[in-house]
């Protein structure tokens, strides 16, 4: 359920700024205004901030909102997204586990992000769960300059999320069994995947202006699975900045795909005789959040600064005050009657708030119980090489024809496919450094074409398999 009548969206993008106002009344949500303001990209960031607080300074004005009813979303490219499993066990405390595992999917330490998650299907065997990472400078920078206008944004979302919550708001998975979000805005091409209510993938695709995109679309598509009948059983959703006036021509003559059309808006009210601006709609369901229950309510928000959890410290501090008081009244009154009656009361409090003291027990102990499991999986990652060492030596002695299109580390080592000139001169230029053991190749070398873009002769193609041990990264 809600908690405003009004709720407003400022959706940062690469290009714009996008502001949204929604209202709930009698039930039914009201697009009652938005902006869409071009951005300056000169590259200073005093000129774009400067921008920023004009727009919305502005919008705020004219509406008189409330700067407590702000939701923002942060650029998608700005985000990390990964698809996990896990063992049931790890359900109670999963935000530890994933504060441990961070550098395992994302390249930076824990220390240097925030992230929040939210379950997405649960079984006999194990829940998933999509987590989404985002540097704390990224973060930081967003949060101070709202706040020289007095803004605390209740949640910080990404624009897939948004979509989505807007999609399951008017129900879009009943009308196909497998649907496509698709959101054109440069410099990125954003895809989501859903079958029935189960968001199955987020790819983030360079676009190109001058090009058509829709064969790079396509083969994206089938590398995550969906083609043939899938596809073609698929309903395809396109919006965006890019997308107005634009179609997809392409994918609407080469079946496979069958339909694509906007994603559905009919559920949002908006002034008579006005078109509804679909193009934005990741902008339109950003405020969705703060007037009705949404699917997805991932917060971006740092811990400490989410209403919620400041509600609760309020909460807190007004018992620890109340029962503070009452020890004082009972020393000011110093009567046996009076004491006892506040005694009562202490023990009516304590025995409400016991089930707070005991899961914070049980936490404690979890936490020591994590504890332990963290110094074990230090004793055993310490022997590693740090990858970006491993990266570092790769491309100092690689030569700068080699193009290297995978490479996999698993602990004690890393194997490399790509294109060569000569593949077999990879090898003793590889063994010469003192960071690799032992070098080989994995698999036959064989020749092929190299079709990246710009690139039109016959290479060779390896896959070659390094080992490295006896070496702890930092060592000289």
């Amino acid at each position: 359920m809600g908690i405003f009548d009004t709720s407003l969206g400022i959706d940062f993008k690469h290009t714009h700024l996008v502001l949204t106002l929604l209202r709930k009344s009698m039930g039914k949500i009201r697009l009652v205004d938005y902006g869409v303001y071009p951005l300056f990209l000169g590259g200073q960031k005093e000129v774009q901030e400067a921008q920023w607080i004009s727009f919305i300074t502005d919008f705020i004005s004219k509406h008189q909102i409330s700067r407590d009813q702000v939701f923002i979303s942060i650029p998608r490219e700005k985000a990390i997204l990964r698809f996990l499993r896990f063992p049931l066990a790890a359900k109670e405390n999963l935000r530890q586990v994933l504060e441990y595992e961070t550098p395992k999917y994302t390249p930076f330490d824990q220390e240097d992000l925030y992230f929040d998650y939210q379950i997405i299907q649960e079984d006999k065997e194990g829940i998933e769960l999509l987590a989404v990472f985002v540097k704390k400078e990224e973060i930081s920078l967003y949060l101070s300059m709202l706040k020289k206008i007095g803004i605390e944004p209740f949640a910080i979302q990404i624009p897939s999320v948004a979509a989505l919550n807007l999609f399951f708001y008017h129900q879009g998975e009943k009308y196909r069994e497998r649907s496509i979000l698709l959101d054109m805005s440069t410099p990125f091409f954003e895809m989501n995947l859903l079958r029935g209510k189960k968001w199955e993938e987020s790819l983030n695709i360079p676009a190109s202006p001058e090009e058509n995109n829709e064969e790079t679309i396509l083969e994206v598509l089938k590398k995550s699975g969906w083609n043939g009948e899938w596809l073609s059983r698929a309903a395809f959703y396109v919006y965006g900045m890019d997308a107005a006036g634009r179609g997809l021509p392409t994918l609407r003559q080469n079946d496979p795909v069958q339909e694509v059309s906007s994603p559905p808006l009919h559920r949002i009210e908006v002034a008579k005789g006005e078109a509804k601006p679909d193009y934005i709609y990741p902008s339109i369901g950003l405020p969705l959040m703060g007037l009705t229950k949404t699917r997805f309510d991932f917060n971006l928000l740092p811990k400490e600064m989410r209403r919620k959890a400041r509600q609760t410290l309020k909460y807190l501090s007004l018992i620890l005050a109340g029962v503070a008081l009452v020890f004082m009244i009972s020393g000011l009154y110093g009567t046996i009657r009076g004491y006892q009656n506040e005694l009562g009361s202490l023990r009516t409090e304590i025995r409400l708030r016991k089930p707070i003291v005991d899961q914070v027990s049980k936490l404690k102990k979890e936490n020591q119980e994590l504890q332990k499991e963290v110094d074990e999986f230090s004793k055993i990652t310490v022997g590693e090489v740090s990858k970006i060492e491993i990266l570092k030596e790769l491309t100092e002695i690689l030569p700068s024809t080699v193009y290297i299109w995978n490479l996999k580390y698993t602990g004690k080592e890393i194997e490399i496919s790509g294109f060569a000139d000569s593949a077999s001169d990879l090898i003793p230029l590889i063994d010469k450094s003192p960071l690799f053991e032992r070098v080989e190749f994995s698999a036959p070398v064989t020749k092929e074409r190299d079709r990246r873009t710009g690139v039109e002769k016959e290479r060779e193609r390896f896959k070659i398999k390094i080992r490295f041990e006896g070496r702890k990264a930092g060592t000289p």
